[in-house]
């Protein structure tokens, strides 16, 4: 009876054992498993992957915002690309010895953004991470420019934005970023903020359907 009782004590106290490593490891598994889930956050009332990222930060060329004294934001009257102005084919041609080179009946109205705006555009352009795929439409219908001045009123660059079919222009020197649909929806969504709040009729035009054409922006990858 002795020994019974010995063995049986022996036998409880290992299942007393084995259920305690395997209540560890199930608590484990299930946390390794929480952290191998995608994390999301809502920016501006759109859901943004923050990992895995597929953008990778370009420390080339210069954050026009850190050292542009203004900052103004045009609104064309219509796709620059229908332009029987040189500016309309060659974007080179927008900005020329300083100043603006865009006729002013193409330009249907210019506003200029105030500290918080350009925070806000130099987070979404340049801080954000809201990409999910490299990929930009086939199209290129660019219908914004933002303007960056420095002293004297010179103008030292010049950001371009097609919202309709997530592709930009960067000019040179200025530093690039990736180009996708979620960050040219955020953007579009700031340009009719903006539209709205001075009442111009001109607004950002809905994104058209998206080409699994993947590419970084530059200069010149958006034409």
């Amino acid at each position: 009876m002795i020994i019974y009782s010995s063995n049986r004590s022996t036998i409880s106290y290992f299942f007393l054992v084995l259920m305690h490593y395997t209540i560890l490891l199930y608590l484990l598994l299930s946390f390794l498993r929480l952290s191998a889930q995608e994390k999301v956050t809502l920016y501006k009332g759109k859901k943004a992957r923050i990992t895995p990222i597929v953008e990778t930060r370009d420390s080339r060329g210069f954050d026009p915002f850190k050292i542009a004294e203004r900052v103004e934001l045009l609104f064309y009257t219509s796709n620059r690309l229908l332009w029987h102005h040189n500016a309309g084919k060659n974007p080179n041609a927008l900005m020329a010895d300083g100043l603006i080179n865009i006729p002013q009946d193409s330009i249907a109205a210019r506003v200029q953004l105030d500290s918080a705006q350009c925070s806000d555009w130099q987070y979404t352009l340049y801080q954000s991470q809201l990409c999910e795929e490299m990929i930009v439409a086939g199209c290129y219908e660019p219908r914004h420019l933002l303007v960056f001045y420095g002293d004297s009123n010179k103008v030292i660059g010049v950001i371009e934005i097609c919202t309709s079919c997530a592709g930009a222009w960067i000019s040179e020197g200025l530093r690039t970023f990736i180009v996708c649909p979620e960050r040219m929806a955020v953007l579009g969504s700031m340009v009719n903020q903006i539209a709205e709040k001075n009442n111009i009729r001109t607004t950002a035009p809905k994104q058209k359907a998206i080409s699994k054409k993947r590419v970084r922006t530059d200069k010149s990858s958006a034409l």
